[in-house]
């Protein structure tokens, strides 16, 4: 027998609701689609996601996996604005596993880590194609966008506007603040009236020191 669908529509919003380890995911759209096994389920139009102290999502279309009592995760299409806990981003899309704490943002990606210092300077990242995030760890990696052509569009970073960077691809350690860079690397290093370029970077940002491969540095003064 073919599987049938439950489409259930109308003025007031739909939402569905599980707890987690005592804290709550709500999940609301105009529109929500959910098959008989009552484990996927799509909602459509002004949806939000919200798991308290977590994540919170709005996006126009969301499909959402549920276990045996647990929502387990979710994928997101169209315009995607999300909120964590350490910081904020917009994407084309967003894959996130609510046990887990981690996500995938894709296509033009443009996010803001907050600062944990009293200074209030954000970490703002631009031109990203994919940015893989982990928030248990504070973890963020991210890759340019594979072109064909003889320069690609790299990634720029605003580091708390102490330094510019222009890279193919990074990994950023928010518990020891290292930067690791590759591809194509150029440092503005406003901080330290300096500018760097590399193939490879491994900068950190507390101290300011790096090593790299091929590298060559310009200083002012």
């Amino acid at each position: 027998m073919k599987r049938k669908s439950i489409i259930i529509t109308g003025l007031i919003l739909v939402s569905l609701a599980a707890t987690i380890f005592a804290s709550t995911v709500r999940i609301k759209g105009d529109t929500v689609l959910g098959s008989l096994r009552k484990d996927v389920f799509t909602f459509i139009g002004n949806v939000s996601i919200n798991k308290d102290g977590d994540i919170y999502v709005e996006t126009p279309l969301a499909t959402a996996t549920k276990g045996t009592t647990d929502w387990e995760s979710f994928v997101t299409e169209g315009e995607t604005f999300v909120k964590f806990q350490t910081g904020e981003a917009t994407a084309s899309s967003l894959d996130y596993n609510l046990d887990k704490s981690t996500g995938m943002l894709v296509g033009n990606v443009e996010a803001m880590i907050y600062s944990k210092e009293e200074d209030g300077k954000n970490i703002n990242i631009y031109r990203t194609e994919i940015l893989n995030f982990d928030q248990k760890s504070e973890y963020y990696e991210g890759f340019a966008k594979e072109t064909e052509e003889a320069t690609p569009e790299l990634i720029f970073i605003d580091y708390k506007g102490d330094l510019n960077v222009d890279t193919l691809y990074f990994e950023y350690f928010g518990d020891t603040g290292l930067l690791n860079l590759k591809g194509s690397v150029f440092v503005d290093d406003f901080k330290n009236s300096r500018k760097i370029w590399a193939s490879e970077l491994i900068y950190d940002t507390n101290d300011d020191s790096f090593e790299g491969k091929s590298v060559e540095i310009e200083l002012v003064f």
